[in-house]
């Protein structure tokens, strides 16, 4: 039996969730009275100018106007860019910050779980080390077939593979990404067998991909809308076409079978221990961020692949879905040596 793998919360079950009203939660708390931080750190686990460095300083303004408008006091926010690792550094910093609202940051998903997975790190058990304060940001990954491909569908691809194993080459970042693993899971779930070749980041695979030197790459939305002239084919690990791309069909309507739904999750979290009163103001704030009609226009400006938002709840409960569908796959990685 194959391990179903949902690592992404965009399907339309959970999009079918009504988030609780952002006003009527305003109006019944008084935060008045919270001790907030007069500035509030906010950790980026990856360099500047990448799509998740974008999202943060997106959100952190519109985060700040709204801690400032429920609790009645001044802050100011601070973006940290703390690249390294695998996002390791940066997911280290935030778990070891004082708990007292002075420090959060961005949760890159799957990264933490597969990172724990296949070292010792100093944020285990990852899921005791965060709170989730909420999420409005899942990327769902793509599997890209090139131009200079010897194939011209997705489903050709997977057939090769499937016939002779090792034959189809697939570049995408890593090792121990979201693009890895949906690979994988690609691979369990057909019955398929690629070579993989992981690159430092996702631009290197894309260009490797334009010179010919891969039949296919796995990225992300941003990395087919940069790709989208020079792709053979493509398809997308989730259970409905994405809205930014609605022309790539789904995995089950390429080639007919349902490989789940996997991507890069984006959401804000704090270190363990945070006050419920403080924790209660940011999760509030951050939920009228997301409903912000300005937020969301500027964000869908630049490309951030917005999904409803998921209040902290649901988001925990996606973090504990994630260490389940990695738990899964930790024998697969294992075995492809990129986990001892």
């Amino acid at each position: 039996m194959t391990h179903r793998t949902t690592l992404l919360a965009a399907g339309a079950a959970g999009a079918a969730m009504a988030l609780t009203s952002v006003a009527a939660g305003a109006q019944e708390t008084d935060y008045s009275s919270v001790e907030v931080p007069s500035t509030i750190t906010m950790i980026v686990a990856s360099s500047p100018g990448g799509s998740s460095d974008a999202l943060v300083r997106t959100t952190a303004p519109y985060f700040e106007a709204a801690v400032e408008e429920l609790s009645g006091q001044d802050v100011s926010t601070v973006v940290k860019n703390m690249p390294g690792a695998g996002t390791e550094v940066g997911a280290t910093a935030l778990a070891a910050a004082a708990p007292d609202g002075s420090t959060i940051g961005l949760m890159n998903l799957p990264h933490f779980p597969l990172l724990q997975a296949a070292r010792e790190v100093q944020f285990e058990p990852w899921l005791e080390s965060f709170v989730p304060l909420g999420l409005n940001v899942v990327d769902p990954n793509v599997f890209i077939l090139g131009e200079n491909s010897r194939y011209a569908t997705v489903q050709e691809a997977v057939e090769a593979a499937k016939q002779d194993p090792g034959s189809v080459i697939v570049g995408a970042q890593g090792p121990l990404s979201d693009d890895q693993l949906a690979l994988y899971a690609l691979e369990q779930e057909t019955g398929a067998k690629f070579a993989f070749i992981p690159y430092a980041g996702g631009s290197d695979a894309n260009r490797a991909l334009m010179g010919g030197e891969i039949d296919a790459t796995i990225g992300n939305i941003f990395d087919y809308i940069q790709l989208e002239d020079t792709a053979a084919d493509a398809a997308v690990f989730s259970d409905e076409p994405a809205e930014m791309i609605p022309d790539v069909p789904t995995f089950e309507q390429a080639i007919g079978v349902d490989v789940g739904n996997l991507g890069s999750t984006r959401g804000f979290g704090a270190p363990a221990g945070l006050p419920e009163d403080l924790l209660a103001l940011y999760r509030e704030a951050f939920a009228r961020t997301f409903e912000n009609e300005d937020y969301v226009a500027e964000a869908r400006e630049r490309s951030i692949t917005l999904v409803r938002p998921r209040s902290a709840d649901k988001f925990g409960a996606i973090m504990a879905e994630q260490q389940d569908v990695v738990g899964g796959l930790v024998d697969v990685f294992r075995e492809g040596g990129y986990i001892e």
